[in-house]
């Protein structure tokens, strides 16, 4: 696989993560979705794309060796046997057919630091093994200080291209000049004998005509020409070299070695992140579960608050009905009591008007009694003396008086009578008013106990509306602790949700700047 290959691969791969990482990515339910859907496609693309900066890693470890291998020894040594080689080889050295077929089959000779570019595969096979192990350790924050660096030696790296591409271009004049060169030589070879000389060079003993020699001697004189301008590219390029590879090999292998280390340091952060990603992502859907009980826990306190409410609300009712019972009983018992002393008062009255009013009868009674008796004494007094005038005699007298006295006596037990009869009726009015006071003395026990059993009950009711209050009170500090914890559930999934988009940020800027790097290295 080709470095332009792979770099369009990682661009490939490196749009495709970005593109997973930033859809749908608008709200931390999407987020938490997109992490349990997309996690196994991240996670493959990720090692896809540390796979491929890990063979851009060993490609530029291949480069680092090769630079270092043929620089300053393959260049000079290919430099100098070119040039001694043709140098010494006269006009008149012929290869042999064999020969000639051969270099045909197989090609023109690559030019000194021709592998630098295209790369040695044996090499890159050998050292793959040896600098995996060294290749591995990187990270993406080396791409800020490898473009500079990058940057610093790219100038230097140019006039080395371009030093070397004259010099390639030079080397293919040279060998198409003594191809034409070999041709000419190969259609005389036919014509004449060739003797070797003592010194093992070989001599032409045919006939050349004109127009071959002077051919011949131009591409002499062109070779000598490239072989001057190829010696003293050969000798600048080794001054160039020699001054500033031993400092760009020196900077380079820093490069690789500050790019190995923030490698590793970038997989050691990715497998945090990664570590840290199925935690928090665990984390999430613990906080999503615990948020949706405490959802449900809020739900199920806010219907039992309600239905205490509305306990209460009954209780509150029923307290105000009995309130206004309490109230009414109250009314009935001070018009009760108002009615009893009233009754008292009344009764009192007619006891004293009744005595008053039986006393004045009976004196009125006993005055009219007396004054009848009175006169019919006197009545008979007249009769008495008429009699006793008439009579004359005491015996009648007495007699009359005996009968008067018997009379008198007579109406005297009478009255007794009457008024022990008058005395009863008074007694059973006292019993009958002693009956009602009872009775009211009954009713006003029976309103004290209602009272007091009225009292009691609202007392409870009180006592059970105050415990209602409290659990109330006690159910609105869970609910506020409940949201309290809500709220604190809320702040965490917030801290978290920022410090996963602190971490995607983090990757993206690692991702584009490892994009950049490929871009820059290609």
């Amino acid at each position: 696989m080709t470095r332009k290959s792979l770099t369009s691969e990682m661009d490939q791969h490196v749009k495709r993560m970005l593109m997973l990482i930033e859809e749908d990515a608008d709200s931390f339910a999407k987020k938490a979705e997109m992490y349990y859907q997309k996690r196994p496609e991240l996670i493959r693309l990720v090692e896809e794309f540390y796979r491929m900066y890990r063979s851009l890693a060993e490609r530029h470890d291949n480069v680092t060796g090769e630079l270092r291998k043929n620089i300053p020894s393959d260049l000079l040594s290919q430099g100098s046997s070119s040039i001694s080689n043709v140098g010494s080889e006269p006009p008149s050295t012929f290869p042999s057919p064999e020969c000639r077929l051969s270099n045909r089959k197989s090609g023109p000779p690559r030019a000194a630091g021709f592998d630098f570019f295209l790369g040695n595969d044996s090499e890159l096979n050998n050292n793959k093994e040896g600098d995996e192990s060294s290749t591995l350790d990187s990270e993406s924050e080396s791409d800020d200080s490898s473009v500079n660096d990058y940057s610093a030696t790219h100038s230097n790296d140019d006039e080395h291209h371009v030093l070397q591409r004259k010099i390639m271009e030079l080397e293919i004049e040279l060998r198409e000049v003594q191809e034409k060169l070999r041709r000419v030589q190969d259609e005389e070879i036919y014509e004449g004998s060739y003797k070797k000389s003592g010194d093992g060079n070989f001599e032409v003993n045919g006939k050349i005509t004109a127009i071959d020699e002077e051919e011949v001697r131009m591409a002499k004189e062109k070779i000598e020409l490239s072989e001057e301008e190829i010696t003293c590219l050969r000798i600048e390029l080794h001054n160039y070299k020699s001054l500033d590879s031993v400092h760009k090999i020196q900077t380079l292998e820093e490069e690789l070695r500050i790019t190995q280390e923030k490698l590793h340091e970038f997989e050691e952060k990715i497998a945090g992140v990664s570590r840290e990603l199925i935690s928090k992502g665990s984390t999430v859907q613990t906080l999503q579960d615990e948020l949706e009980s405490a959802q449900k826990e809020v739900t199920a306190w806010k219907n039992k608050l309600e239905k205490e409410k509305r306990e209460v609300s009954k209780l509150q009712e029923h307290m105000t009905r009995y309130k206004t019972n309490v109230s009414d009983r109250d009314q009935e018992i001070r018009g009760l009591k108002e009615a009893t002393s009233n009754a008292n008062k009344s009764l009192s009255e007619v006891d004293e008007q009744l005595q008053a009013e039986i006393t004045r009868i009976s004196m009125e009674d006993n005055v009219k009694e007396m004054d009848l008796h009175c006169q019919s004494l006197e009545e008979d007094a007249r009769r008495l003396k008429a009699k006793i005038a008439e009579a004359g005699s005491l015996e009648e007298v007495k007699k009359s008086l005996d009968a008067l006295q018997l009379k008198y006596e007579t109406e005297k037990d009478n009255l007794n009578m009457m008024i022990d009869a008058l005395g009863a009726e008074v007694n059973s009015k006292d019993d009958e008013i002693e009956e009602m006071n009872k009775h009211l003395h009954q009713l006003h026990m029976e309103l004290i106990d209602g009272a007091e059993g009225t009292r009691k009950l609202a007392e409870e009711l009180r006592a059970r509306i105050r415990e209602l209050e409290r659990e109330v009170e006690t159910k609105q500090e869970i609910i506020v602790q409940g949201a309290e914890e809500k709220r604190e559930a809320i702040w965490q999934l917030c801290f978290s949700l920022e410090h996963y988009r602190n971490g995607y940020h983090r990757l993206r800027e690692a991702v584009m700047g490892h994009k950049r790097m490929p871009v820059l290295a290609s």
